[in-house]
């Protein structure tokens, strides 16, 4: 803009430099008087505010909370597998005739009771009169007692999780975070932009009307191309009037979507000042954006997690050596108890028994051909770790330089900003058409 005026300087029309001083002058004053037009607002919300809003969002904190209760939920799951994998209980209840079988058994011989088509159950003193109840139970447990590290794989595995769950949450966190800080920053400048682009939009017209009376009064300060030259300004303020009413909108239905908030209200005016860096270590503050960034702690816990899915991989190559037990219970009152050793009546009887057994897959092809593409699966995401670390290296060297890069810059700015003011206040000294 400053160049724009010193373009206007050279022209020999002194009635345009006058009217663009006093355009300079009142952007001067509005730009003063902005944070008091904010402060007559109904409603104001500091950025800490809308961060705080922001951070208890209802879907995200439902999708963290899920996500971290779920990955909870399966470490809670693997725990529970290391003692008792298998518990089972099953009981049968029904109704069965009471049949001496050793009766039966005894008054026919073996072809008789197996290939006689033409008997029947009543010849056997079968009445319904007979039937009675009957309960049975089974309890069946299975405790792993060395499993070549695949239960602390799995372990492994689902802390990993539990911790991968923690760092996407974290990264989704920051991402509302700066998506909030960023609307609130567009929607502040945007506020200041309308007031002040107001205010330069007034004067324009103010300035217009003047020379058109000028014109018509045949004034030699003016000509047909001041006008022409304010128009062509004007045109510029009013497109930017557009930009900065658009941008308003934007940023306050994404805070509306970010943190909530509805209705009319104001952003509190926070002037950024900008940070020392003399006093940090650029090295210092690379390490520390390497070890913070969620992405790159996302890519850790990843590899924790297929390290240890290899492990459970390798352990199928070895027998799994375990304890089992079973009980068997059954009772039906009223039956006849076969005491026959040969006959098995599941209707009335009492066991139990432990053993130690082994469990192999034999599919050993497929065991090494898995644990090969988990290898392949570790070294893809190591690859993409340190193109991770790399890239953030340079964004944060970059960051910092431009850091203390704008110290300066705002100094600069500032020694500039004063000195165009003085310039044009000074030119606009000697003329006057009335604006």
């Amino acid at each position: 803009m400053i160049s724009y005026f010193k373009s206007l300087e050279v022209s020999s029309h002194r009635a345009a430099k006058v009217c663009v001083a006093s355009l300079l002058l009142q952007l001067v004053a509005a730009w003063s008087f902005a944070q008091e037009a904010n402060a007559s607002s109904s409603t104001q919300l500091s950025l800490t505010k809308l961060l705080e809003l922001a951070e208890q969002n209802v879907d995200l904190k439902k999708l963290n909370q899920s996500s971290l209760k779920q990955a909870q939920l399966r470490l809670g799951q693997v725990d529970a597998e290391r003692w008792l994998s298998t518990f089972d209980l099953q009981v049968f209840s029904g109704v069965v005739p009471n049949v001496d079988a050793d009766a039966a058994i005894v008054a026919q011989d073996a072809s008789d009771f197996l290939f006689n088509l033409k008997s029947n159950d009543l010849e056997n003193d079968f009445s319904l009169t007979g039937l009675g109840p009957f309960v049975q139970l089974e309890v069946k447990a299975i405790q792993p007692l060395y499993t070549w590290g695949k239960i602390s794989g799995y372990e492994k595995m689902a802390s990993e999780n539990l911790s991968l769950v923690g760092a996407q949450n974290q990264g989704s966190v920051d991402e509302i975070r700066y998506l909030t800080k960023k609307a609130f920053y567009n929607l502040l400048f945007s506020v200041e932009a309308i007031s002040v682009l107001s205010e330069v939009q007034e004067k324009l017209q103010a300035a217009e009307d003047k020379l058109e009376e000028l014109l018509i009064k045949n004034s030699k300060n003016v000509e047909e191309q001041d006008r022409l030259k304010i128009r062509v300004f004007a045109s510029d303020v009013a497109n930017r009037l557009l930009d900065a009413r658009r941008g308003e909108a934007l940023s306050r239905t994404a805070l509306a979507e970010l943190t909530g908030i509805r209705g009319d209200w104001m952003p509190i005016p926070e002037q950024l000042k900008p940070e020392p860096v003399d006093n940090l270590i650029k090295e210092e503050v690379i390490r520390t954006a390497i070890s913070k960034k969620p992405s790159i702690l996302q890519l850790d816990r990843l590899i924790s997690i297929k390290k240890a899915e290899r492990q459970v991989a390798r352990s199928d190559l070895f027998p799994s050596i375990f304890l089992a037990g079973e009980l068997n219970y059954a009772y039906a009152p009223g039956r006849t108890d076969v005491k026959n050793p040969y006959l098995n009546d599941p209707f009335n009887r009492f066991g139990f028994g432990v053993a130690l057994g082994f469990k192999q897959d034999l599919g050993f092809y497929r065991s090494l051909n898995k644990m090969e593409q988990l290898e392949m699966e570790i070294f893809k995401t190591e690859a993409q770790r340190q193109q991770l670390i790399a890239m953030t290296r340079l964004q944060t060297e970059e960051y910092y330089e431009r850091a203390a890069n704008s110290i300066d810059g705002i100094q600069i700015n500032e020694k500039g900003f004063r000195a165009a003011r003085s310039w044009l206040t000074s030119t606009a000294l000697s003329y006057n058409l009335g604006t």
